[in-house]
């Protein structure tokens, strides 16, 4: 079952090829403004729906781009919560 995940970055043109490498993958992707509540910098994040995180977070080692943080996006409740996961 895929699960949805909102990747954060430093600026939006990091978002932004961060966004062109997990296509490449063939995971659908968008780049949207990110809740207040989980960043202090750059408005803006990678929402997308996978069943492997991993496999998503992989195309990032030895890049020099580097995601600041993972949140998994949990609407079960009503609400719309984020989850900080490690990586």
């Amino acid at each position: 079952m895929k699960k949805e995940y909102l990747l954060t970055f430093s600026s939006f043109y990091k978002a932004k090829y961060a966004q062109e490498k997990i296509t490449e993958l063939g995971v659908r992707c968008t780049v949207k403004r990110a809740p207040s509540e989980i960043v202090t910098s750059c408005g803006y994040a990678i929402y997308l729906k996978t069943e492997d995180i991993n496999r998503v977070l992989s195309i990032f080692d030895g890049e020099i781009l580097t995601v600041k943080g993972v949140f998994m996006i949990d609407s079960s409740s009503g609400s719309t919560q984020y989850r900080k996961i490690s990586f």
